[in-house]
């Protein structure tokens, strides 16, 4: 019994999805480690106003530097694909996709 409990521990930690987090994760720190998000907050506009929010967050993107840019790509797609697994999870959509 204690090898199928291992098994299944083992099959959850190196699933699909566990690993999109783990990646996610060492994106998201080397991120921090790149980025001021303290700067970022303390010299955008307010977000009441989002057409200048738009301006201010389009302009940094791309005036920032590349590896940046790499960076918040990676962490945009893998959050859109971590969304993704999530949708894909749910019973609801379970049920309409044998339909």
């Amino acid at each position: 019994m204690r090898r199928v409990r291992t098994v299944y521990i083992l099959r959850k930690l190196f699933s699909p999805t566990s690993m999109k987090l783990v990646i996610l994760f060492a994106v998201l720190r080397e991120s921090f480690s790149a980025v001021s998000i303290p700067n970022i907050i303390a010299n955008s506009p307010s977000i009441l106003n989002p057409l200048a929010s738009y301006q201010f967050f389009l302009s940094a993107f791309f005036t920032t530097e590349t590896t940046v840019r790499i960076l918040f790509i990676a962490i945009l797609t893998l959050s859109l694909w971590l969304i993704q697994d999530f949708i894909r999870k749910t019973p609801a959509s379970q049920t309409y996709q044998h339909v």
